[in-house]
């Protein structure tokens, strides 16, 4: 355990994990797995709150809703009949491409969320793309149901659970670049077509997630739409993987891969 870690502890309830966090006196942070191991090994924080006892490891259908915990490895996602049969499969698709398996085993839907920043985004892609809510746990007004594009993950504000709508059929495309068919994505896009309504979600072109939606229109001029919101809020940061000039050329190439797979 990293040297400025002073105490763990592995909590019971929901209760008590929020208790701890909610503490002025010591640093403290949940440990929620992600797919890739964060730089350092651990959070920043002098507690850990480990959280794999909560009640939180499930996939059910309620209704017309999925309900997936977000203690559910993202093994899990990728075995799940009833999240392979969602848009054919793309929210299964992007936990597959997130970690090899030994990760998936220990990686988390919350972790993959809260991670996408600095790791994979294929999974929060999709979840936004599909138009995913965010059940989170906190204090007082904190708790309660929203869309997952207004979550922000902290340390006192816990994803309990991410829910899908059933109601219609989708269908969705992916399109990424990386610099070897398994590398993290240097830029990437979900679409999703559910209905009337169009969404694409790029990752790889600004600091946060681009997220563009259209209801109610028709054929390519929906798709030219789209594609022009996405070049509105590209906004990238060049690295070692791709220069800011190449993301941006990239967001726009796989926003309409992903939108043309969508609609076909």
């Amino acid at each position: 355990m990293a040297a400025q870690i002073r105490e763990y502890e592995r909590v019971p309830s929901v209760e008590r994990a929020l208790a701890l966090l909610e503490r002025t006196t010591v640093t403290t942070a949940p440990l929620i797995p992600r797919p890739r191991v964060p730089e350092g090994g651990f959070p920043p924080a002098s507690a850990l709150v480990d959280l794999q006892e909560l009640p939180w490891r499930y996939v059910r259908v309620d209704s017309h809703l999925l309900r997936i915990g977000a203690a559910t490895p993202l093994q899990d996602l990728v075995e799940s009949p009833a999240v392979r049969a969602i848009a054919g499969g793309i929210l299964s698709a992007a936990a597959e491409l997130a970690a090899p398996q030994s990760r998936r085993t220990l990686a988390t839907l919350a972790g993959a969320v809260e991670g996408a920043a600095d790791g994979p985004p294929e999974v929060l892609l999709a979840l936004l793309a599909l138009g995913a809510r965010g059940s989170v746990q906190g204090k007082g007004e904190e708790r309660g149901e929203l869309p997952l594009r207004e979550y922000r993950p902290s340390a006192r504000l816990l994803l309990a659970e991410v829910l899908l709508d059933l109601g219609t059929a989708p269908r969705a495309g992916l399109a990424r670049v990386a610099r070897t068919p398994l590398d993290q994505a240097i830029v990437a896009a979900v679409a999703v077509a559910a209905g009337q309504t169009v969404r694409v979600a790029v990752a790889g072109a600004s600091v946060s997630p681009i997220l563009a939606v259209e209801t109610g229109g028709e054929g390519q001029s929906v798709l030219a739409s789209l594609v022009e919101q996405v070049a509105a809020q590209v906004d990238p940061v060049g690295d070692y993987r791709g220069s800011a000039a190449y993301r941006r050329a990239m967001a726009e190439v796989l926003a309409r891969r992903a939108l043309a797979a969508a609609v076909q």
